[in-house]
């Protein structure tokens, strides 16, 4: 293939994938540099390069009510606008045997390499002596209903002068 507008220095249109964010957080550069720790190199020029397929499993749990089709035409559904493209997105056989060449191992370096906790042991209000404080979306924590506790957290959002749960 010859390079063309916006197509990577190869020349592949696989170059291009993107979804925003997803490829913000976890740039190419991480996935090349998983994929080269855990050897999982391919043997040839493939339609889904291993770089594309670790994207792929991503947007996959993003997107876990969509099959596999609808996954990756969402992350590669551009390339199919460029001029001269034939590109098609993948089919789910394909997807399939991508993810068993693949192997779990690039995955897991990439996640090694990108998620760790946003805070640090100088961020106000991060940990509690030696422990991370931690909570998870709708976390309640029921308190006593003392003047003190009502002083300090207020009254629960539901509003008025009694909570359900004093």
């Amino acid at each position: 293939m010859t390079q063309g507008v916006g197509v990577g220095p190869e020349g592949r249109l696989t170059d291009l994938v993107s979804l925003g964010a997803l490829t913000s957080l976890v740039p190419r550069s991480v996935l090349d540099e998983a994929i080269a720790v855990t050897e999982a190199h391919e043997q040839r020029v493939r339609k889904l390069p291993a770089h594309v397929v670790v994207h792929l499993l991503m947007a996959l749990c993003l997107y876990a009510d969509d099959d596999y089709e609808e996954v990756a035409e969402k992350l590669t559904g551009m390339l199919s606008y460029l001029p001269g493209s034939r590109w098609q997105a993948p089919t789910r056989g394909a997807i399939t045997q991508a993810r068993q060449r693949l192997g779990p191992e690039p995955v897991k370096e990439a996640f090694a390499q990108v998620a760790h906790p946003p805070a640090t042991p100088a961020t106000p209000g991060a940990f509690l002596g030696r422990w991370r404080v931690m909570a998870i979306d709708g976390f309640v924590l029921d308190l006593p209903d003392t003047p003190a506790n009502v002083e300090e957290f207020g009254k629960g959002s539901a509003g008025g002068d009694e909570t359900v749960f004093p």
